[in-house]
């Protein structure tokens, strides 16, 4: 298959240099606003990251899926989108670093076909020469609702994860599950998640924000799951005790967080993006956006400030 998805090698190879160096870029969920209503199409949101200096786009599934499909929604079936999203790539000349997709292994009837869907995005990835899947392993709003049902649940999930990864490594690709969601988050449950998988080709998306939905501490959160981390996602929240308004997210004990703007927020992300070049990662790292403010405002200064805050952390 010929792409003109960018070489990440060509582009990021370190090799003569004497030192690796982190990429940073962002999620197409982040512009999943504007994509919606039409206003931005994928070429557009490859156009824009290669004009404000993003080192590259991570593809959330979501973002091109149609309305309310991505659970069903197969990218490689898509010849179209496929088209799209490989000339975006190669005529801005940004790297399309990993894909993002949904994924439900808890639900019995639902495995088989899940598991099968997301074994053709490995496939997927390989074609493009894109190394990184981050799947779901449940729906996102999935919430723990009895004691055990988590411990129920657990070792299906665990077989399906291990048998996808055992995949993933055939094909030289990387799977990881995100602390994403309220039922499989927080650093101890994909920490178990990982020891239960206990592959090289299976790994962690850490999202720094995300453990707030599980009322975790994002710096403790963050630390626990580095040396683990095959790929990294940045956000920002305020955080209440209570709602103050509507569009405020519940956490599962009973917080309220709002998507802002990078550096904006009430998250230490300073302190956790020196920890993360501290911990030795250089690998990929998307800002996700999912704030009020204007979508474009959102990612602009955000992705100003997340530069400038790595480069202070000795990036």
């Amino acid at each position: 298959m010929s792409t003109g998805i960018v070489s990440l090698r060509t582009k990021f190879d370190n090799s003569d240099r004497g030192d690796a160096a982190m990429k940073i870029g962002l999620s197409s969920y982040s512009f999943r606003p504007l994509m919606q209503s039409g206003a931005m199409q994928i070429e557009d949101v490859f156009a824009w990251v290669g004009k404000h200096g993003g080192d590259h786009v991570e593809l959330a599934t979501l973002s091109v899926a149609p309305e309310g499909q991505d659970l069903q929604y197969q990218l490689i079936d898509d010849a179209e989108m496929l088209e799209r999203l490989t000339g975006a790539s190669g005529k801005s000349g940004v790297p399309l670093a990993g894909l993002c997709t949904s994924g439900n292994f808890i639900d019995d009837n639902e495995r088989a076909f899940q598991l099968a869907r997301l074994k053709r995005y490995v496939e997927l990835c390989d074609k493009l020469g894109v190394r990184f899947l981050r799947h779901d392993v449940v729906p996102w709003s999935l919430r723990v609702t009895a004691p055990g049902q988590f411990e129920a649940a657990f070792p299906a999930i665990a077989q399906a994860t291990h048998e996808l990864a055992v995949h993933a490594g055939r094909y030289g690709v990387t799977t990881s599950v995100e602390d994403h969601g309220f039922f499989m988050n927080s650093s101890e449950r994909i920490k178990r998640l990982l020891h239960a998988v206990n592959l090289p080709s299976f790994k962690l998306t850490v999202d720094i924000g995300n453990f707030l939905c599980v009322d975790e501490n994002p710096l403790t959160g963050t630390r626990a799951c580095l040396s683990d981390a095959s790929f990294v996602h940045i956000k920002d929240f305020y955080v209440r005790q209570t709602a103050p308004g509507t569009d405020w997210l519940q956490t599962v004990g009973g917080q309220a967080i709002r998507g802002s703007v990078f550096g904006y927020g009430d998250l230490p992300v300073q302190s956790i993006i020196e920890d993360i070049v501290a911990s030795g990662y250089d690998g990929f790292v998307s800002l996700e956006y999912e704030g009020n403010e204007p979508t474009q405002y959102g990612c602009e200064i955000g992705l100003k400030n997340a530069k400038a805050m790595f480069a202070a952390g000795g990036r």
